[in-house]
């Protein structure tokens, strides 16, 4: 998905801007979009309208999943393979913007903790899941949950509320405040790369 929406930023910021398209219409269509899902993960009648809705392509994922053998060694490696090809645009930005600083050369340093940080951010995750029993899991399975239930409202209020800022024009007055209040080597460093 973000490949997607960072394939339409380049074609708005490269060729739209030369036939006439108006950025601030493609701005507002991605605050509706962004409202529309904030109200999706708000409401259960919606996400279950949305998942069956899309239960087709989930089916043939299961179907292929199945004609796979997980069971086996190259069964999880062709698991590991679709993971990774699901998961690339999702990582691709981070990869890619290191990789492009490590091809020139500039900055090797930074490159080396980008990278760092993202392997440890990607894999802690997995390997707690794998370190713990079926058992603790099936005992932890009501409240995670829950907690999963709490992060779908948390973050479909976030949507809304970002998608109220873009819509009104107030998030560049609040970006550009955050600017200002922030200390120098904070500004300095989210902008370098």
């Amino acid at each position: 998905m973000e490949t997607g929406v960072g394939s339409l930023g380049l074609f708005v910021a490269t060729i739209g801007f030369s036939v006439g398209l108006d950025a601030d219409v493609f701005r507002a269509g991605s605050a509706v979009l962004l409202a529309g899902l904030g109200l999706v993960l708000l409401s259960g009648r919606l996400q279950a309208r949305l998942a069956m809705a899309a239960s087709g392509v989930g089916d043939a994922g299961n179907r292929l999943l199945d004609r796979l053998a997980p069971g086996g060694l190259w069964g999880q490696a062709v698991i590991g393979l679709v993971l990774g090809a699901i998961w690339s645009p999702c990582v691709g930005p981070t990869l890619g913007a290191a990789s492009v600083l490590a091809a020139q050369g500039q900055d090797l340093g930074a490159v080396a903790s980008v990278m760092a940080a993202f392997g440890l951010g990607a894999g802690l995750p997995l390997a707690l899941v794998a370190s713990l029993s079926r058992e603790a899991l099936k005992r932890w399975r009501g409240r995670m949950l829950g907690a999963g239930q709490a992060g779908k409202s948390v973050l479909g209020v976030g949507a809304m509320a970002v998608a109220g800022l873009i819509l009104t024009g107030w998030d560049k007055a609040l970006e550009a405040a955050l600017v200002r209040a922030s200390p120098e080597w904070l500004t300095d460093l989210t902008t370098r790369f």
